[in-house]
Protein backbone atom coordinates (compact mmCIF):
# COMPACT_ATOMS: atom_id res chain seq x y z
CA UNK A 1 0.00 0.00 0.00
CA UNK A 2 0.98 3.23 -1.20
CA UNK A 3 0.24 6.61 1.80
CA UNK A 4 1.09 10.09 0.29
CA UNK A 5 -0.04 13.41 1.28
CA UNK A 6 -2.94 15.05 0.35
CA UNK A 7 -2.72 16.83 -3.28
CA UNK A 8 -3.37 20.12 -1.24
CA UNK A 9 -0.42 19.64 0.85
CA UNK A 10 1.93 18.71 -1.98
CA UNK A 11 0.90 21.66 -3.75
CA UNK A 12 1.37 23.90 -1.37
CA UNK A 13 4.70 22.67 -0.49
CA UNK A 14 5.60 22.83 -4.53
CA UNK A 15 4.59 26.86 -4.44
CA UNK A 16 7.16 27.25 -1.12
CA UNK A 17 10.11 25.87 -2.94
CA UNK A 18 9.25 27.82 -6.01
CA UNK A 19 8.73 31.20 -3.66
CA UNK A 20 11.92 30.73 -2.16
CA UNK A 21 13.61 29.76 -5.18
CA UNK A 22 12.23 32.64 -6.76
CA UNK A 23 13.21 35.25 -3.34
CA UNK A 24 16.40 34.05 -3.42
CA UNK A 25 16.97 34.84 -7.63
CA UNK A 26 15.39 37.55 -7.61
CA UNK A 27 17.85 39.46 -4.28
CA UNK A 28 20.93 37.99 -6.03
CA UNK A 29 19.68 39.76 -9.13
CA UNK A 30 18.99 42.80 -7.40
CA UNK A 31 22.29 42.42 -6.08
CA UNK A 32 23.97 43.22 -9.06
CA UNK A 33 27.20 41.05 -8.89
CA UNK A 34 29.23 39.91 -11.30
CA UNK A 35 26.37 38.56 -14.44
CA UNK A 36 28.29 34.73 -14.35
CA UNK A 37 28.30 34.19 -10.86
CA UNK A 38 24.65 35.47 -10.59
CA UNK A 39 23.72 33.19 -13.36
CA UNK A 40 25.93 30.30 -11.64
CA UNK A 41 24.09 30.80 -8.28
CA UNK A 42 20.48 31.15 -9.83
CA UNK A 43 21.05 27.70 -11.65
CA UNK A 44 22.04 26.08 -8.61
CA UNK A 45 19.09 27.50 -6.25
CA UNK A 46 16.84 26.80 -9.53
CA UNK A 47 18.25 22.58 -9.16
CA UNK A 48 17.96 22.69 -5.39
CA UNK A 49 14.29 23.85 -5.97
CA UNK A 50 13.29 21.44 -8.38
CA UNK A 51 14.62 18.56 -6.42
CA UNK A 52 13.23 19.65 -3.14
CA UNK A 53 9.43 19.68 -5.58
CA UNK A 54 10.26 16.30 -7.15
CA UNK A 55 11.13 14.69 -3.32
CA UNK A 56 7.87 16.91 -2.36
CA UNK A 57 5.63 14.87 -4.61
CA UNK A 58 7.49 11.61 -4.16
CA UNK A 59 7.11 11.75 0.09
CA UNK A 60 5.49 9.21 1.57
CA UNK A 61 5.63 5.36 2.58
CA UNK A 62 4.99 2.44 0.82
CA UNK A 63 4.30 -0.81 3.37
CA UNK A 64 3.74 -4.57 2.81
CA UNK A 65 3.92 -8.17 3.99
CA UNK A 66 7.97 -7.31 3.12
CA UNK A 67 8.42 -3.97 5.42
CA UNK A 68 8.60 -0.19 4.96
CA UNK A 69 9.80 2.31 2.46
CA UNK A 70 9.72 5.76 3.99
CA UNK A 71 10.54 8.79 1.34
CA UNK A 72 11.16 11.97 3.14
CA UNK A 73 11.98 15.37 1.37
CA UNK A 74 15.86 14.33 0.82
CA UNK A 75 16.57 10.60 1.82
CA UNK A 76 14.45 7.31 1.48
CA UNK A 77 14.52 4.98 3.72
CA UNK A 78 13.64 0.74 3.24
CA UNK A 79 13.28 -1.49 6.38
CA UNK A 80 12.63 -4.92 6.40
CA UNK A 81 9.72 -6.27 7.85
CA UNK A 82 11.42 -8.10 10.33
CA UNK A 83 13.36 -4.71 11.25
CA UNK A 84 10.29 -2.96 12.21
CA UNK A 85 9.39 -2.37 15.99
CA UNK A 86 6.61 -0.38 15.86
CA UNK A 87 5.19 2.80 14.43
CA UNK A 88 4.93 5.52 16.35
CA UNK A 89 2.17 8.36 16.64
CA UNK A 90 4.78 11.19 16.65
CA UNK A 91 4.67 9.84 13.28
CA UNK A 92 7.88 7.97 13.16
CA UNK A 93 9.09 4.43 12.72
CA UNK A 94 11.02 2.14 15.38
CA UNK A 95 13.33 -0.13 14.17
CA UNK A 96 16.40 -2.51 14.75
CA UNK A 97 19.19 -3.02 12.17
CA UNK A 98 20.38 -6.59 11.69
CA UNK A 99 23.43 -6.05 14.54
CA UNK A 100 20.87 -5.22 16.98
CA UNK A 101 21.41 -1.58 17.04
CA UNK A 102 18.30 0.84 17.99
CA UNK A 103 17.06 3.31 14.84
CA UNK A 104 14.45 5.66 14.81
CA UNK A 105 12.99 7.28 11.74
CA UNK A 106 10.84 10.04 10.78
CA UNK A 107 7.68 10.04 9.15
CA UNK A 108 7.89 13.87 7.76
CA UNK A 109 5.07 12.97 5.07
CA UNK A 110 2.30 13.25 7.67
CA UNK A 111 3.69 15.78 10.46
CA UNK A 112 2.89 18.84 10.53
CA UNK A 113 1.60 21.71 13.18
CA UNK A 114 -0.68 24.32 12.33
CA UNK A 115 -2.56 22.55 9.80
CA UNK A 116 -6.11 22.55 8.50
CA UNK A 117 -8.34 20.28 9.94
CA UNK A 118 -8.42 18.37 6.76
CA UNK A 119 -5.01 17.39 6.09
CA UNK A 120 -4.66 17.04 9.91
CA UNK A 121 -7.56 14.25 9.91
CA UNK A 122 -5.79 13.00 6.98
CA UNK A 123 -2.78 13.04 8.16
CA UNK A 124 -3.89 10.75 11.37
CA UNK A 125 -5.77 8.22 9.19
CA UNK A 126 -2.78 7.37 7.46
CA UNK A 127 -0.47 7.27 11.09
CA UNK A 128 -3.39 4.96 12.01
CA UNK A 129 -2.75 2.45 8.88
CA UNK A 130 0.42 2.02 10.06
CA UNK A 131 -0.38 1.48 13.26
CA UNK A 132 -2.62 -1.19 12.10
CA UNK A 133 -0.44 -2.85 9.42
CA UNK A 134 1.86 -3.05 12.42
CA UNK A 135 -0.04 -4.22 15.06
CA UNK A 136 -1.35 -6.98 12.81
CA UNK A 137 2.17 -8.33 12.33
CA UNK A 138 2.77 -8.94 15.83
CA UNK A 139 0.97 -11.93 17.62
CA UNK A 140 -1.78 -11.79 19.61
CA UNK A 141 0.23 -12.34 23.65
CA UNK A 142 -2.58 -15.59 25.24
CA UNK A 143 -4.54 -14.52 27.86
CA UNK A 144 -3.49 -14.43 30.59
CA UNK A 145 -5.14 -15.74 33.98
CA UNK A 146 -8.65 -17.57 34.14
CA UNK A 147 -11.48 -15.49 32.24
CA UNK A 148 -14.60 -17.62 33.27
CA UNK A 149 -13.24 -17.64 37.16
CA UNK A 150 -15.09 -15.05 39.22
CA UNK A 151 -13.57 -12.52 41.28
CA UNK A 152 -14.24 -12.83 44.99
CA UNK A 153 -16.49 -9.69 46.58
CA UNK A 154 -15.32 -7.69 49.44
Amino acid sequence: MDLKPMVITRIAQTVLWLAVAGILVGYLISTQLVWPLTLGISVVIAAVALFLIVRTHRMGVRYGPEGLEVRGLLLSRSIPAEQVVRVTGFPAVRWATATGSSRWTPIFAFYGIGQLASVERYNQFCILQLRTWDEERHPKPPPTGNPRRPRRGK
